[in-house]
């Protein structure tokens, strides 16, 4: 039962710690007596798989004080709880100033020892909770997440390192649903500490009108409904990032005022004559082309400059794709769980299909594909056939027909020819023949009937 509570009671009186072991067994835990403090460290140098140390205050040789001291000191995820006697309540606090979790006197009321016992595997779990959310967090943005072994993708890893351990500011572009926040997340999370702030911004998703207030804040009163007072969402980044997304999408009017936040380190609220220092990365990201916006006057020339010190640019994954069999693992395994399946790989020719594919929505659609194959797949394997007709219709015409480089076909000819060339090569075998083609039995069964091709 891993997950049942180990308690071990160190209690030079045998009589007593046996009986402390057995109160927190009927309970549920697993608990064990023993009757020096010497043989405790020792148990716990041999195995350290104990959560809660319940233990005397006055033993021989090794009181509870140093007993808690030396396990404290080498094994500090394991909570401690001392029994103490009428008159020693002073050395009681005394542990606990050194790390115990509680205290308990004697004799022992069967009662209090349970409600004390489940307060300290409550805060251990808590505890443990919080540890966990912690390594998440650190390692859902770790650089191994930006997925890719191609040279693009090693040229980006590079520009992220050399973006962090400074607070200069960093454009990245790229497609939408190439990562762009990944990235920026990525960056921050190696640069700061733990709790620092990451305040993500859609400069496309705010109304024009209400992006300035909502990005630099406002007192009450500064415009109609404005009933209270805003701090914005800079000052809600101080100390950490902020993730300007979209930042094409910020009128002229507005660039300006944030080259000057950019230029002076400061904000004002509108409504408001003071100026408060702040102290903010920004990271910005554009899907659309630079020169061409800075030909149209979208991006000011100045802003560009200032937020482009470090310059990350995301390739489309259809220039990436030797990249896409890493991808399907790592979503594989980032989803297996949420939808309970057992699928562990895909077959050879949904790689080599998916490799054909022009993917408009970027490692974002690979993502939602691999969700959608794990919800309804029926075999621990991906095969052509569990893909969808999108799929299969955008790469079947990236095979050849074979014929003369005079010859001109409309599409449908060319599919038309396709098939049945595969139909003479797998000699009448439509699962074979479908396989060949990138397509799924039932889409070549629905085009024998479209093109009258008979079986």
């Amino acid at each position: 039962m891993p997950d049942v509570a180990s308690i071990l009671v160190v209690e030079d009186d045998a009589k007593h710690g046996t009986m402390c072991a057995r109160l927190l067994e009927r309970k549920g835990y697993r608990a064990r007596a023993i009757t020096s403090s010497r043989e405790a460290l020792a148990l716990l140098e041999r195995n350290g798989a104990v959560d809660v140390i319940l233990a005397d205050l006055q033993m021989p040789e090794m009181d509870g004080i140093q007993l808690l001291t030396a396990v404290k000191s080498r094994f500090p995820q394991i909570e401690f709880i001392v029994m103490t006697g009428y008159g020693t309540v002073k050395t009681a606090v005394e542990a606990m100033q050194l790390g115990a979790a509680h205290y308990i006197q004697k004799p022992l009321d069967q009662d209090e020892l349970n409600i004390l016992v489940e307060r300290v595997m409550e805060k251990k779990n808590l505890e443990q909770k919080v540890d966990r959310l912690r390594a998440e967090l650190q390692g859902k943005y770790r650089f191994e997440n930006v997925i890719g072994r191609s040279g693009v993708m090693q040229t980006v890893l590079d520009k992220m390192s050399a973006a962090c351990g400074n607070r200069a500011t960093v454009l990245i572009t790229g497609e939408s649903g190439t990562g762009k926040e990944m990235v920026a997340r990525g960056i921050h999370y190696n640069t700061f500490k733990d709790d620092a702030p990451f305040v993500p911004v859609n400069c496309g998703a705010l109304p024009k009108d209400l992006i300035e207030s909502e990005l630099f804040g406002y007192r009450k009163g500064a415009f109609t409904g404005a009933i209270g007072d805003s701090e914005g969402l800079f000052l809600a980044a101080d100390g950490g990032t902020i993730f300007l997304d979209e930042i094409m999408e910020m009128s002229p009017e507005l660039q300006v005022k944030l080259m000057r936040v950019l230029q002076e380190r400061k904000i004002r609220h509108l409504g408001d004559t003071r100026e408060i220092p702040i102290n903010v990365r920004v990271i910005a990201a554009t899907n659309k082309p630079i020169q061409e916006s800075l030909e149209s006057g979208a991006i000011r020339k100045d802003l560009y400059y200032r937020v482009s010190v470090i310059t990350i640019h995301l390739p489309p994954l259809r220039d990436r794709v030797e990249d896409i069999p890493l991808l399907i693992e790592h979503f594989l395994k980032k989803h297996q769980v949420a939808y309970n399946s057992s699928v562990t790989s895909v077959e050879p020719a949904v790689l080599e299909m998916l490799s054909k594919y022009p993917w408009p929505g970027n490692v974002r659609e690979l993502e939602n594909l691999v969700e959608m194959l794990l919800a309804y797949a029926k075999s621990p394997v991906i095969r052509v056939s569990d893909l969808p007709e999108r799929i299969a219709e955008a790469t079947i015409l990236q095979k050849r027909p074979a014929i003369g480089d005079d010859d001109v076909f409309t599409l449908k000819e060319a599919e038309r020819k396709l098939i049945i060339n595969a139909l003479a090569k797998s000699k009448g075998n439509k699962s074979h023949a479908a396989q060949m083609l990138g397509i799924s039995r039932k889409s070549l069964y629905k085009k024998l009937v479209d093109y009258s091709i008979s079986e």
